[in-house]
C-alpha cells in the first residue's frame, strides 16, 4: 500500500527524484578462466567467459576459443566447446600424479594465453560425511551437514569443498483428478474429471553449492578435519520437509590454488564466483603470451577428488522443529446472481491459467459431469497439489528411498 500511495503521489504532484541508474566506470574486458582438473577419469571441463559492466544482465560466453591441456610438454588433451563458453575434452582423461599439466588458450580474436606448470597434489579420501542438528549464527536450527578427513601422511593440508543436493517434494494436496473443460457451446458449459498423473504428486529438486568453503590444517598437529560444516539447512526449508541428499566433493589442492580461492572467497557472495564483477584484480596463474599488460581473471588447477553421499529423512534428524508447509488456502470463485454460463467461463480460464489445481471435496468418478454450487471452493496453488511446480518428477539415477 505505501508503494502504490508513493506512486500516486508521483503522479500527483510530479516531484519525485529520478531513478537511480548505476553505471560502470574504468571497464575492463577481461578473460575470466574456470579450470580444475582432476585425478577422475572423464571429460574435463574448462569454462571461458569474459567481466561484465554492473549494469549488464550477466557475463558474456568466450566462444571459438582453442583450448588445450598439455601433459609433459608432450601429450596434448585437445577440448572442444560444447556450448557457449563450455570446453569439454574430446577424450576422457585424469591427471596423474608426478606429471606436470600446463593450460593453453586460444581465443577467437588471436590471443593466446598460457598457465604455469601444476601437479596433482596427494590423494586424499573423505573419512566421513554426515548430517546432525545444527544452529548457525543467528541462533536458528536446522540441518548441518559436516566433513571429516585425514591424511596421514600429513601432505594434503589444503582443502576445498563443494557439492549438489537433492531433495524429494511431495504436494501435500496432491488429487488423482484434474478437472477439464469437456463441451462449450453458447448456451451451455460442461466440465467433467480425468485421471491426473501420478508424477505430479512426488518430485525432486537439486542446487549446486554457489560459494567457496576452503580449509587447511597447516596449524594443526595432524593433517586432520573434523566436523567441518559444509552445509546449513534451516528447519523450515522446503529442501529438509521431507528427505534430501547431498553429494561432496573435497578437492585437494595447492597451497597456491588455495591462496587463489581464499582471495576470491572474500569477495564473493553472487551465485556465479567466475563471472561476477570483482572490486580489484585478482591474479592467478594465467597470464597472456604475447602481452603482459593484457589480464585475464582465474586460475589453472589441478586437484584430487573424493566424494561421498548421504541420505537424510527429516524425522530422523529434526522431528519436533517446526518444518516448511505450502501456504495452501483454498481459492474461492463465487457465483453471481443469475449467472451461468459466466461464472463457467470464468472457471474455464482460472484452468487454463495452469496456476491452479482442482481439489475435489470427496473423490469424484472421471467421465461424469462436476456440477458447481454457487460458491466454489474446490482449486488450491498449482504447487499444493502439483509436485512439478517445484521440481520434476522423475527420480534421479542415484536416489535411494
Amino acid at each position: 500500500m505505501r508503494i502504490l500511495v508513493t506512486i500516486l503521489l508521483c503522479s500527483t504532484l510530479n516531484s519525485c527524484i529520478d531513478p537511480f541508474e548505476i553505471e560502470t566506470e574504468n571497464f575492463e574486458n577481461i578473460l575470466v578462466v574456470n579450470a580444475t582438473i582432476t585425478n577422475e577419469v572423464k571429460n574435463q571441463e574448462i569454462l571461458l567467459s569474459r567481466t561484465f559492466r554492473f549494469e549488464d544482465n550477466g557475463p558474456l560466453s568466450e566462444e571459438g576459443a582453442i583450448v588445450k591441456v598439455i601433459e609433459d610438454a608432450s601429450i596434448e588433451y585437445l577440448f572442444t566447446e560444447s556450448a557457449p563458453g563450455t570446453y569439454r575434452s574430446v577424450q576422457e582423461f585424469a591427471a596423474s600424479s608426478g606429471k606436470e599439466y600446463e593450460l593453453s588458450v586460444q581465443t577467437s580474436d588471436g590471443k593466446s594465453y598460457v598457465s604455469d606448470n601444476v601437479t596433482l597434489p596427494q590423494e586424499t579420501s573423505i573419512e566421513r560425511v554426515y548430517a546432525q542438528r545444527s544452529a548457525n549464527d543467528s541462533g536458528v536450527e536446522g540441518l548441518g551437514i559436516f566433513v571429516d578427513t585425514f591424511d596421514p601422511t600429513g601432505n594434503s593440508q589444503y582443502y576445498r569443498y563443494e557439492f549438489e543436493e537433492t531433495y524429494r517434494i511431495v504436494a501435500p494436496l496432491w488429487s488423482p483428478f484434474d478437472l477439464v473443460v469437456t463441451a462449450e457451446g453458447a448456451d451451455m458449459f460442461e466440465f467433467g474429471l480425468v485421471n491426473r498423473s501420478v508424477d505430479q504428486k512426488v518430485c525432486y529438486a537439486s542446487n549446486v553449492s554457489n560459494n567457496i568453503k576452503i580449509t587447511n590444517t597447516t596449524i594443526f598437529e595432524e593433517d586432520r578435519i573434523t566436523a567441518l560444516e559444509v552445509n546449513f539447512i534451516p528447519a523450515e526449508d522446503i529442501r529438509i520437509e521431507n528427505r534430501y541428499s547431498i553429494l561432496v566433493r573435497q578437492y585437494v589442492q595447492s597451497r597456491e590454488a588455495n591462496g587463489f580461492y581464499e582471495i576470491l572467497s572474500n569477495f564473493s557472495e553472487s551465485e556465479s564466483l567466475f563471472s561476477q564483477i570483482q572490486p580489484g584484480f585478482i591474479a592467478g596463474n594465467i597470464s597472456s603470451e604475447g602481452n603482459q599488460d593484457d589480464k585475464v581473471l582465474g586460475y589453472f588447477d589441478v586437484s584430487s577428488v573424493s566424494e561421498q553421499r548421504i541420505f537424510v529423512n527429516r524425522d530422523d534428524v529434526l522431528t519436533d522443529l517446526p518444518k516448511f508447509a505450502l501456504e495452501c488456502e483454498q481459492i474461492e470463485l463465487k457465483k453471481g446472481r443469475d449467472e451461468v454460463i459466466t461464472f463457467h467461463q470464468r472457471i474455464g480460464v482460472f484452468i487454463d491459467s495452469d496456476e491452479v489445481r482442482y481439489l475435489p471435496d470427496s473423490p469424484p468418478t472421471p467421465g461424469e459431469p462436476v456440477v458447481f454450487p454457487g460458491i466454489l471452493r474446490y482449486f488450491i496453488p498449482r504447487a499444493c497439489g502439483d509436485c512439478t511446480a517445484l521440481g520434476v518428477s522423475e527420480a534421479p539415477d542415484f536416489w535411494m528411498d
